[in-house]
């Protein structure tokens, strides 16, 4: 692996991990396919993959929505094929955070926009994350073990 993308892979998780208030506690180790396991002694261990999407920077407005839905679900899609190789790894659960350094929603909302779109991948929870200004939305939560 690109030792230059496993340090940037390791900050952004950092990152959102200090951003993302329910994010579990635990022992984070470095891995491939998913790129890490949140390990806690008493908590079912989760499996973390990160993704960009295609494009550093979105300002969401009218003509802009439909690309961005598109981005996203094509971004999940992408992961979504390789979730049988995670499951080598036997985590209880798998988290994917889809990370780009700028969303700016101005008013934009996910309800309905996604509804469909992806509720059929093996994720059990899908992140977005904004790195400038460090913020989270949640997409998707299927598990329940977690919240």
């Amino acid at each position: 692996m690109n030792h230059d993308k496993s340090i940037q892979e390791q900050i952004i998780l950092d990152r959102f991990r200090k951003h993302y208030h329910g994010f579990p506690k635990g022992r984070i180790v470095k891995s491939e396919s998913p790129d890490f396991m949140l390990m806690s002694c008493n908590k079912p261990a989760i499996g973390i993959e990160l993704t960009s999407l295609p494009f550093p920077n979105y300002t969401l407005g009218n003509e802009s929505n439909e690309e961005f839905i598109s981005d996203i679900v094509h971004s999940i899609s992408r992961k979504q094929e390789k979730l049988k190789s995670y499951r080598q790894k036997n985590a209880d659960a798998y988290w994917l955070i889809i990370f780009a350094d700028s969303i700016e929603l101005n008013g934009f909302s996910f309800n309905g926009q996604l509804e469909g779109s992806f509720s059929k991948n093996g994720f059990d929870r899908v992140f977005l994350f904004d790195l400038f200004e460090a913020k989270v939305w949640e997409l998707e939560n299927k598990n329940l073990l977690f919240n």
